[in-house]
């Protein structure tokens, strides 16, 4: 009996591996279709809820905002810091008003100054920032932060100084002021000052 050793040459070596592997890549598209093709961008993104999608794109800003807060509290110190918050604070909160224009927000009394400074931070800062409004008339309204993602950031980053009650403070007195001069809000209630939530009183000035 003769023995013969087949060795085939290097062209028909790459052929056959690359029929092999067509049959491969045919056979698992056949059995896993997407995974073996991939998917779209579109796909991919169908995956991830709304509220996920928003949580994700808030968190980068909620901390790089925090982080400058910081920056700003270490270098300039409580007192300047503080005062600095007094003069931006009303020129952020009178630019929220052309913001809420744009967003086809509408109103000028109590209430409707408590909801749209509830929804305007609601969208910077994700699904997970949570408000209660009270005593919402015309007159006034009571707003209530009760889950405040700043707030949590700050604890993450193991920050004890109070950032942000001038910012929310003025920032909120210049919103209201811009929506109706004759509105008052003053923060009676801060979780940096040892309250467990943070509270906005908005009167409407006979």
């Amino acid at each position: 009996m003769t023995t013969q050793t087949y060795s085939p040459n290097r062209r028909e070596l790459l052929k056959g591996l690359a029929i092999g592997a067509g049959v491969y890549a045919l056979g698992a598209h056949l059995i896993y279709p997407q995974e073996a093709m991939g998917q779209s961008i579109e796909e991919y993104l169908e995956k991830v809820p709304m509220n996920t999608r928003w949580e994700i794109a808030c968190f980068s800003y909620v901390n790089t905002s925090v982080r400058a807060w910081k920056a700003r509290y270490d270098k300039e110190g409580r007192e300047k810091y503080i005062e600095g918050a007094k003069q931006r604070g009303p020129v952020s909160g009178g630019q929220l008003k052309g913001l809420a224009k744009m967003l086809g927000f509408t109103g000028d009394d109590a209430k409707s100054m408590a909801a749209m400074m509830a929804a305007m931070i609601t969208l910077w800062t994700g699904p997970k920032q949570k408000y209660e409004l009270e005593e919402a008339t015309a007159e006034k309204a009571r707003l209530k932060c009760i889950n405040c993602e700043y707030w949590n950031a700050l604890q993450t980053q193991k920050i004890t100084d109070d950032l942000c009650s001038a910012g929310s403070h003025w920032m909120a007195e210049g919103l209201a002021k811009a929506l109706n001069p004759k509105m008052t809000s003053n923060l009676v209630k801060a979780k940096p000052r040892g309250d467990s939530v943070c509270e906005w009183d908005l009167k409407l000035e006979a």
